[in-house]
């Protein structure tokens, strides 16, 4: 191996690692390195770097992904834990692939509209505006990405422009802005560095900062527009804002640049952060996006049949559109929450294996066989045939697994044909509103809860509908029975084709109506004991009228007694909790949690997280077993607005004082120690404070629940 020289100046001399004399001038000195072959047999013998591919590296990371916990105490087997996984691809891929185009749709006239915007500027003189599109997108903080994203590749692939996306966090200053579109300009890709070096001024002489790097580069590659597309404009410095705008503004009769905007409040609040001066070199032409229906991709999400596995209960689906319409939300904001949905049924519930078609026995265990015994609803099919008298069958249920498999078959399939009979009654339900345009009209997700909460068939929504179906004209009664003919209705073809042959019968003279119409009821009076009286009169009703009502009374026996088998409660439905997903807790604990009140109930019970036995004695009360921290947050609760320390340290060491203690002088800084660290903990939480009046008292800052 190498080593290095040792140096002797005083002689004149220089031994080198071998003991070679070396001459050299005095007063300086020389490094003298030997080689030696052990450093070549050591570089041959370390083994060469591997070069890691990016492909094994995104591999490994999506198998580490989509690992899913055992669960059934850890027993659960590995082949029931990929087939939950492929489970999960399987149910959430396609309704990803329902709001990704929900969502393209959406926005598609936009983007539409602002290539047009961009395609039709004119180059102006440095006196002229600057042209400039506001995109107004709400919350969202993707949809302004996509829509700039889809734009530029439509601008790229006529090459008419470049776009320059700049993001707040890589505009801190008026330099560093100039440089960073400097550089994205001439490479033509936002993903570039800002401190990489701009390969395309040739002069060598410009700084990086300078615009006449990108008007060199405009002339020479005969760019038309040069689209400075701003992400999260309210975040934008207004002041750094102003001064780009007028930079721009003094180069715009050399450079072509177009200004793209993205505003997630409102027009008038981005005016207020720039000047009045600036604000007079736009020339902006507003672009608003339409707003995503969240109950179009909610039912678009539960009227999906072809690889329907499981539905979201009342519950959730309440849950989840409640926060949606509560507060400003996204459409990225629901997909996440009713992907959680789905993630948390199929990662926590091991029954889901049930949902694979077809459900083979092999998947199945003992464990599973007896999750499935304690399950509410088994229990209640299991009485329901004790009600029919069939003990045998419930003998069997209990300790015959071959046979409770051909059950749990069953009850799997029956269930799933049930559960999408009902949402094809609430789709007929909303269609039968829809198009009678009632005044008091539900919508579809309003429908889907009370159904699934099992209210829908009792309700007035069903009667109300109802009656003004029996009042509908011949001609309204056949564009409604139009709209139904992709619903399995039975009996719909013949209405249909009877009603369409009484029309024609009729020739046109004027529409059909019922006996229910109010149109043949008439109001008489009459005086009886100096008493006006009021009553209802029918007038006598044709041959086609009598014939068209008896054709009301039928479809409205055939809806009423569909209505009466598909409006079932849910709950009742064997195996429900593997078919219907309605637990609200895991969603309320994610997307609404509540940290301080988590916090309190730690400090207050800290055996309900502890899970400790030295606790029990004294679960209500205080104990030397508490955590320093718990003990004195207990305290703290006890005190006033404001506390003596003194005071508040002899409270502590007299619960952590020991009777016969051996050392007192060490147990009391024992105790000192862990009563300075929990003070400082609650300082840290901000609960108290240093008060101002006194110097040895502490404020109180928080008070338990307020």
């Amino acid at each position: 191996m190498a080593h290095g020289a040792s140096e002797t100046e005083d002689a004149g001399h220089q031994v080198n690692g071998n003991g070679c004399n070396v001459e050299v001038p005095a007063k300086i000195g020389q490094g003298c390195y030997v080689w030696s072959a052990d450093a070549e047999n050591q570089s041959a013998q370390r083994p060469a770097k591997r070069r890691r591919t990016a492909g094994a590296f995104i591999q490994s990371n999506r198998d580490q992904c989509s690992s899913t916990v055992s669960l059934l105490l850890g027993q659960e087997a590995d082949d029931n834990i990929r087939i939950r996984s492929l489970l999960l691809d399987a149910a959430w891929q396609p309704l990803q692939e329902i709001i990704d185009d929900i969502f393209t749709g959406t926005i598609g006239d936009t983007i539409d509209g602002v290539t047009k915007f961009i395609r039709d500027v004119r180059p102006v003189s440095s006196e002229a505006a600057i042209p400039s599109g506001l995109i107004t997108v709400g919350p969202s903080t993707t949809t302004y990405a996509k829509i700039v994203r889809a734009v530029s590749s439509r601008l790229k692939s006529d090459r008419q422009a470049i776009v320059v996306d700049i993001v707040p966090s890589q505009a801190t200053n008026l330099k560093s802005t100039l440089k960073l579109i400097n550089i994205h300009a001439a490479n033509n890709d936002s993903d570039v560095e800002a401190d990489d070096p701009i390969r395309h001024d040739q002069s060598g002489r410009r700084l990086g900062y300078d615009l006449q790097i990108l008007s060199d580069h405009v002339a020479s590659n005969r760019i038309g527009k040069v689209v400075l597309a701003f992400q999260d404009s309210e975040v934008f410095d207004g002041a750094l804002l102003s001064e780009l705008i007028e930079v721009i503004g003094l180069w715009s009769d050399r450079i072509p640049f177009v200004c793209l905007f993205g505003i997630k409040t409102s027009v008038e609040l981005f005016q207020d952060k720039l000047h009045r001066a600036t604000i007079r070199l736009l020339q902006g032409v507003q672009f608003e996006v339409a707003k995503v229906d969240v109950d179009r991709v909610f039912k678009a999400a539960i009227s999906l049949d072809k690889t329907r596995l499981f539905w979201v209960g009342h519950g959730v689906s309440k849950l989840i559109l409640g926060a949606q319409k509560s507060s400003v939300q996204s459409i990225a904001s629901f997909a996440r929450s009713l992907q959680y949905a789905y993630m948390t049924h199929l990662f926590a519930n091991p029954l889901t294996i049930l949902l694979q078609e077809p459900l083979k026995s092999a998947a199945f265990q003992q464990a599973l066989y007896e999750s499935v015994r304690n399950l509410d609803s088994f229990r209640q099919f299991a009485e329901s045939s004790l009600d029919q008298e069939d003990v045998e069958i419930t003998r069997r249920l209990l300790n015959d697994d071959v046979f409770l498999h051909k059950k749990i078959t069953s009850g799997i399939k029956q269930g799933t044909e049930a559960l999408k009979r009902l949402v094809d009654a609430v789709e007929l339900l909303s269609i039968i509103q829809t198009t009678l345009q009632l005044k008091s009209m539900a919508s579809w997700t309003d429908l889907y809860i009370s159904a699934m909460a099992g209210e829908l068939k009792d309700t007035a929504t069903i009667k109300d509908t109802l009656l003004a179906l029996k009042r509908l004209s011949s001609n309204a009664m056949l564009s409604l029975l139009d709209h139904l003919v992709d619903l399995p209705l039975p009996d719909l073809s013949t209405l249909t084709r009877n009603l369409r042959d009484l029309e024609v019968a009729n020739e046109g003279v004027r529409p059909l109506r019922s006996e229910y119409d109010t149109r043949h009821e008439s109001l008489r009076t009459t005086v009886v004991s100096h008493k006006v009286e009021l009553s209802k009169h029918s007038s006598s009703l044709s041959k086609q009228d009598l014939a068209y009502s008896k054709l009301v009374n039928q479809l409205n026996s055939t809806l009423c007694d569909y209505f009466e088998q598909s409006l079932i409660n849910p709950s009742e439905l064997f195996l429900h909790e593997v078919l219907i997903f309605d637990l609200k807790s895991p969603h309320r604990e994610v997307f609404a949690p509540k940290p301080r009140y988590a916090i309190e109930r730690a400090l207050s019970s800290p055996r309900d997280y502890l899970g400790c036995s030295c606790c029990k004695s004294a679960e209500y009360g205080l104990s030397a077993t508490h955590p320093a921290t718990s003990i004195l947050y207990q305290l703290y609760l006890e005190s006033g607005a404001v506390v003596n320390i003194s005071d508040l340290w002899s409270a502590f060491y007299t619960i952590l004082a020991t009777d016969n203690a051996e050392d007192e002088d060490a147990e009391q800084e024992t105790a000192l120690a862990l009563f300075s660290r929990a003070l400082a903990e609650l300082k840290f939480m901000g609960m108290i404070k240093n008060s101002r009046k006194k110097a040895d008292h502490l404020a109180k800052v928080l008070w338990n629940g307020l």
